[in-house]
């Protein structure tokens, strides 16, 4: 009897102490988040490969004289930005097709060129404009100019419009479907 009450003792014990060495062990998980300025263009916060609009001249005899055209884009007329509250951005042009061998059409200070998709050496020179009234050319790397009242969705609205001039009614422009990427840039 001694022994069951000894080896009871001892096991009780056991168990006692083993609960009384038990050790929690406390600690943190430490959870990051770093956001930078983000900006929407024309609505979608797509940061490579934006669709800014189409900028469409229509479809017109080749004995054209004066042609214009409005960029419309996913929420209307022109380039619509908007960027994280309080950060400071630009809008600009940056590039679209050289020259090609024979151009057809006025070539201003500031031409950019449609070319032909059939035979790339035959293009139309246009110039694109910031306001309707077609004054003020747009040059590469230079920042366009917003217009109106900023939308409180879709932010400030970069007005883009495109001219065709003095294609003199030429019989020699070659019929087809001309064609110039111009790439934008919003520098954020």
């Amino acid at each position: 009897m001694h022994m069951k009450f000894f080896l009871l003792a001892w096991w009780l014990g056991c168990a006692l102490t083993g609960f009384a060495r038990a050790a929690a062990t406390t600690g943190t998980i430490n959870a990051t988040l770093t956001l930078t300025n983000g900006c929407l263009i024309n609505g979608d916060p797509a940061t490579a490969n934006a669709s800014f609009g189409t900028l469409d001249f229509g479809t017109h005899p080749a004995t054209f004289d004066t042609l214009s055209a409005t960029l419309t884009g996913a929420t209307g007329d022109g380039i619509r930005v908007r960027c994280t509250d309080g950060a400071t951005y630009s809008v600009q042009i940056i590039g679209s097709n050289t020259a090609p061998t024979n151009v057809y059409g006025a070539e201003t200070a500031s031409p950019r060129y449609l070319v032909l998709g059939s035979d790339a050496s035959q293009g139309i020179a246009y110039t694109l404009y910031n306001d309707a009234a077609f004054t003020t050319p747009i040059a590469n790397n230079t920042r366009l100019r917003a217009s109106g009242i900023p939308d409180p969705v879709n932010g400030n609205i970069y007005p883009v419009y495109g001219r065709v001039s003095q294609g003199g009614n030429n019989t020699a422009v070659p019929a087809g479907t001309y064609t110039d990427v111009i790439n934008v840039q919003v520098i954020y």
